[in-house]
């Protein structure tokens, strides 16, 4: 066996040495570019799972959201609750929120969407939302009467659905707001955008003012409460710990609000698998191609070793050593240009996306998947035609009889 293997590796290692220069480097430039392809996209996919994950926690969530309990409208004693949340060592800081459906008015324009009654000091501890403002500035805890709302409500500011909005509200107008059919007028304040289309069609106010349009004012009630944890922290290790400090509520991760970004996530997974096809299809017609015109080359050369009696597998197992060894390079190469240049030029340069700036994540167990793929590729694509053209009679292979 160990014999066999010695006369495959050096049939190869002759027919690369001696064979087309301008062919191999070809073969090898286009499997890199085909590895990079592959990589690419995955790496491409990550990056922005990665950004939808954390747009969620940064401007939404928080990482944990505690609940009302089963058929409860609201958190009773919700300031004594976020006190004993805050005291779990990785928790950052908490934000009792209420939270409602509000219908807008402005000039002409009319539309729904979701009002928030917070108190800004602890909402910044969870959130950034005061980072996303670009127009104005955020709520403090003494006002009232004013109101910030994301772009896709105010419009403008490139809003996505800037014919649903409120056709554009600046900063210092007045808006009506109607809840549970109480109308106010707030000032706006502040105009924000987390380029998340639905964190930005929402709208925040005080607590104070939507526990006077709710009727539910000095009642201490919080429909949610978002906890931020130190960073790096599981999620499911925090419902745990809140479960042990005897906490009755509802509590979730953030992953269980993300339902629209698993669908676009397992969207963007099936373009991808797509590509993936397509990628392995292309190096799979190269190497039958480069090997195949090699062998109807060498046909005589064949003949000639099987005459003088070279077994048909080492002679086909000469031309898959071939075939990885343009895989493997180009692997190599494509795996150096991934690593060294792409990625941290993406890190020092982020690309601009609708979702704001993202940089590639490359996963090393990803690249390696791609790699094995590529390598079956390329194995089945010299299998085939080797096997094929060594099957012919030796008259056959010599006189091309």
């Amino acid at each position: 066996m160990l014999e066999k293997a010695k006369v495959s590796f050096f049939l190869a290692s002759r027919t690369i040495t001696r064979g087309n220069k301008g062919i191999t480097i070809f073969t090898v430039i286009v499997l890199a570019l085909i590895f990079v392809q592959l990589v690419l996209f995955s790496s491409m996919l990550a990056g922005v799972t990665l950004k939808f994950n954390d747009l969620m926690v940064d401007f939404q969530t928080g990482n944990v959201v505690v609940e009302p309990r089963e058929e409860e409208r609201y958190i009773e004693d919700a300031s004594a609750l976020q006190k004993k949340i805050e005291s779990l060592p990785q928790v950052v800081g908490t934000s009792a929120r209420l939270k409602t459906s509000g219908n807008f008015h402005y000039k002409e324009k009319e539309m729904g969407a979701t009002v928030y009654g917070i108190d800004p000091e602890d909402e910044n501890f969870v959130t950034d939302l005061e980072d996303a403002v670009i127009s104005g500035e955020f709520l403090s805890r003494p006002d009232r009467g004013e109101v910030i709302l994301g772009r896709e409500v105010s419009g403008g500011f490139g809003a996505l659905m800037e014919s649903k909005s409120l056709g554009g509200v600046e900063v210092g107008d007045t808006v009506e707001i109607t809840i549970s059919g109480k109308t106010r007028e707030f000032r706006v304040k502040g105009i924000y955008t987390t380029r998340y289309f639905m964190v930005d069609a929402g709208a925040y106010i005080s607590r104070a003012d939507l526990e006077e349009m709710l009727g539910v004012q000095d009642r201490d009630f919080a429909q949610e409460i978002a906890v931020k944890t130190i960073a790096g922290t599981d999620e499911y290790e925090t419902r745990t710990a809140l479960l042990s400090l005897g906490i009755r509520e509802n509590i979730r991760t953030w992953r269980e609000f993300a339902g629209i970004l698993g669908l676009i996530e397992s969207t963007l997974g099936m373009i991808r698998d797509i590509m993936n096809v397509i990628g392995l299809l292309i190096a799979f017609v190269i190497i039958f191609v480069v090997i195949y015109v090699n062998i109807v080359n060498k046909k005589r050369q064949i003949g000639v070793q099987k005459a003088i009696g070279i077994e048909q597998n080492v002679i086909i197992a000469s031309f898959v050593l071939q075939a990885m060894f343009y895989a493997g390079i180009g692997v190599i190469l494509g795996f150096v240009f991934m690593r060294f240049g792409l990625a941290p030029y993406t890190a020092a340069h982020p690309v601009d996306i609708p979702l704001g700036s993202m940089s590639l994540k490359l996963d090393d167990v990803e690249a390696i998947n791609r790699a094995v793929l590529l390598f079956l590729a390329s194995i089945i694509g010299s299998v085939i035609p080797a096997y094929t053209l060594t099957q012919k009679d030796l008259l056959e292979l010599i006189w091309g009889k």
